[in-house]
C-alpha cells in the first residue's frame, strides 16, 4: 500500500468545555479541580457531564454545572460511505460543539452570577481554508457586586456575522467605536501595526477581543468599583474578566468569566469556557 493509502487525510476532531476551577496561591494555596468538563477524541463522539452545587472553602460556591462537547461528520451518508472507501476521509464537512453552563457562581461572598453560559459551534468544509465558527446561546445572567446589579450586553451578532477571521479583519475598519473597544491591543513589538487605532490588532495569527459589548450598573453603582469595557476592577478583591474570547484562523476560545483576585486574596478562577475545533491532517 502507498503512504497515502495508509495514513489518508482525515479530520483530527478537538473540542472542550469545562465548568469552574481555580486556583488560590494566597494567603494560602488551594486548588478547586475542574467542576464539570467535557473533550473529545480526536475521532469525534459526544461527551456530557453533570455537577451538582457545591460549596469550596470560603472562596466560591455554584449551582449546578452542565457541560457537552460534540463532534461528528455533518452528512451521516456520506460518513458510512468512508467506511466503503466510496469518499474521501477529508472530503466530508465536519461539525464539533461545545457548551458549558454554570448557575449560581458566587466569590468570596461578593460578586455573584446567575448563570454564566457558554457555546461556540464550528464547521469545517473540504477545501476551506478556515473552519466556520460561531458563538451561541451565551448568557451572562443576574451579574451583582455587594448586592448591586450589573447589567451586561453580549455582542453574539457580530462574531455570529464574523465567523471566520478573515471576515472579521475585513469588517473591524468599519465597525462602530462602541465595537472597535471589544478588540484588546496587540503585542506592539509582535505587531507594530497594534499601535494604529485603524489597524486590526493580531499578534502571531491570534486576536484578543471579548464578546461583552457593554457592561453597566441597572441601580446604583457600588462606591469605588470601576469599569473598564469587559473587565469591573473591585478594589480589595481584584479584577473580573467578563466574555474573553481568543480567535484565530482556525479556532476561537471563549471564556465568559475570569476571576484574577488581588486582595487579600490572590489567585485565579474560571467559569464557564471552551474551545474549538479540530483540524485536517496532513494539512495541505
Amino acid at each position: 500500500m502507498t503512504t497515502a493509502q495508509l495514513h489518508p487525510r482525515r479530520h483530527v476532531f478537538r473540542g472542550y468545555s469545562t465548568g469552574v476551577s481555580a486556583h488560590i496561591r494566597r494567603p494560602e494555596k488551594y486548588l478547586v479541580k475542574v467542576q464539570g468538563s467535557s473533550s473529545l477524541p480526536p475521532t469525534g463522539g459526544h461527551h456530557e457531564s453533570n455537577v451538582e452545587a457545591k460549596q469550596h472553602n470560603k472562596y466560591l460556591s455554584h449551582g449546578p454545572i452542565t457541560t457537552s462537547a460534540y463532534g461528528d461528520y455533518a452528512d451521516a451518508q456520506a460518513a458510512i460511505d468512508t467506511t466503503y472507501g466510496r469518499v474521501a476521509f477529508d472530503a466530508v464537512p465536519t461539525e464539533t460543539r461545545v457548551t458549558a453552563s454554570v448557575q449560581d457562581l458566587e466569590v468570596l461572598g461578593r460578586v455573584r452570577i446567575g448563570l454564566a453560559a457558554m457555546g461556540l459551534n464550528a464547521r469545517c468544509a473540504h477545501g476551506s481554508d478556515e473552519p466556520v465558527i460561531v458563538p451561541e446561546g451565551c448568557h451572562l445572567n443576574n451579574v451583582s457586586i455587594d448586592g448591586s446589579r450589573l447589567k451586561i450586553t453580549l455582542a453574539e451578532d457580530l462574531f455570529r456575522e464574523c465567523n471566520t477571521l478573515t471576515k472579521l479583519a475585513e469588517k473591524h475598519a468599519a465597525l462602530p467605536e462602541d465595537h472597535k473597544c471589544m478588540f484588546l491591543p496587540a503585542n506592539a513589538e509582535a505587531n507594530a501595526e497594534a499601535n494604529d487605532a485603524t489597524g486590526f490588532p493580531i499578534a502571531k495569527g491570534a486576536v484578543r477581543c471579548t464578546i461583552v459589548k457593554k457592561i453597566e450598573w441597572e441601580g446604583a453603582p457600588v462606591p469605588k468599583v470601576e469599569i473598564h469595557g469587559h473587565v469591573v476592577y473591585i478594589p480589595d478583591f481584584g479584577k473580573v474578566y467578563f466574555g474573553e474570547m481568543f480567535i484565530t484562523g482556525h479556532s476561537r476560545r471563549l471564556s465568559m468569566v475570569r476571576f484574577q483576585l488581588g486582595s487579600p486574596d490572590g489567585g485565579e478562577i474560571v467559569a464557564a469556557d471552551g474551545d474549538v475545533p479540530g483540524s485536517t491532517f496532513p494539512p495541505t
